[in-house]
């Protein structure tokens, strides 16, 4: 996803939570429209890269123009530009500013609402283009979903395996350390067979029971 996509979708995700949906993006222009199925706003978006307060104002100038067409109409800047804005300007034209980051969108100043009467046939119109609009972001969210149900058991699987593999291998090193070790003959034995006793241990009967005693006695 391209910076200025990721930068759309937070704006958009900010409506999100108002109950309005997107219904249209003109890349060149950068402006947003977006829909509650009564209500349309158009959200002029400026990018990092092209940001100053000049060009901020000069927008504002312009999308005051554009008000006629929607119930609201806002700008969208970096957070850094947005504070230091004159909040005056913004609330005596009616334009709403919202303020975006790395992470997310909010809304600094609320954008006036005008309430236009449409057409029955209008209204039914749009109506019919929310529930579209709906229906085919429905439709992406499941598809954007499964993705990651999918990604999610891929790397599932993986972990799996990878347990079961260092498992093995620790068994198989806990079954040699736990291998007993052969115990050498005594030396009682040795000395017995070899019949190379000292002096003092040549044919004493004890030294003979005592060599065809078990290890465990010994």
């Amino acid at each position: 996803m391209s910076l200025s996509r990721r930068i759309i979708h937070r704006v958009e995700k900010f409506f999100l939570k108002q109950g309005f949906n997107p219904t249209g993006y003109d890349e060149e222009l950068g402006e947003l429209v977006l829909s509650n199925g009564r209500d349309n706003v158009l959200v002029k978006v400026i990018f990092e890269d092209d940001a100053d307060k000049t060009l901020l104002y000069e927008e504002l100038a312009s999308i005051v123009e554009k008000a006629s067409e929607y119930n609201m109409v806002y700008i969208a800047a970096p957070r850094a530009l947005g504070e230091s804005v004159e909040t005056a300007s913004f609330m005596k034209k009616g334009v709403g500013l919202i303020l975006y980051d790395d992470y997310s969108a909010d809304e600094k100043i609320p954008a006036r609402t005008y309430r236009r009467t449409l057409a029955k046939q209008d209204q039914e119109v749009i109506r019919v283009q929310f529930d579209e609009k709906n229906i085919r972001r429905i439709e992406f969210l499941i598809r954007d979903l499964s993705e990651r149900i999918d990604s999610l058991e891929k790397a599932y699987f993986s972990l799996l395996r990878e347990v079961r593999e260092i498992k093995s291998l620790l068994e198989k090193r806990t079954m040699i350390i736990e291998k007993p070790l052969e115990k050498p003959p005594g030396k009682v034995e040795e000395y017995v067979e070899s019949g190379d006793l000292p002096s003092f241990l040549r044919d004493n009967p004890w030294i003979e029971i005592l060599s065809k005693r078990p290890e465990e006695a010994i």
